[in-house]
């Protein structure tokens, strides 16, 4: 059985690893936003982990961009992922960055 394969995901606003938006300024902070998503840890030897995983980042920005949103950033930067087991069953991954207004 081949592993499914994720799709590309876009959000409501601009979200980036990097410290900075080219072709953007950095108006203010406005502060670190973060988003969690869970999963079963019982999948560990699927072979749609991969997918999973992927689908767990994804939902975990989703949620993260939604915080930024009501903060009233206008992107989010620094984006970076933690993670770690929340029980026997159930392993979480945040993903967490700064939380930014742009000029103009």
């Amino acid at each position: 059985m081949d592993p499914r394969r994720p799709s590309f995901v876009s959000f409501a606003l601009p979200v980036s690893t990097t410290e900075t938006l080219p072709g953007l300024e950095i108006d203010a902070v406005v502060g670190v936003v973060v988003g969690i998503a869970t999963r079963p840890r019982d999948m560990a030897h699927n072979p749609e982990m991969g997918y999973v995983n992927t689908a767990a980042r994804q939902d975990a920005i989703g949620a993260m961009v939604q915080q930024a949103q009501e903060a009233g950033a206008h992107a989010i930067i620094g984006v970076r992922f933690d993670g770690g087991k929340i029980s026997e069953t159930v392993t979480e991954l945040t993903a967490y960055g700064t939380a930014v207004t742009l000029r103009g």
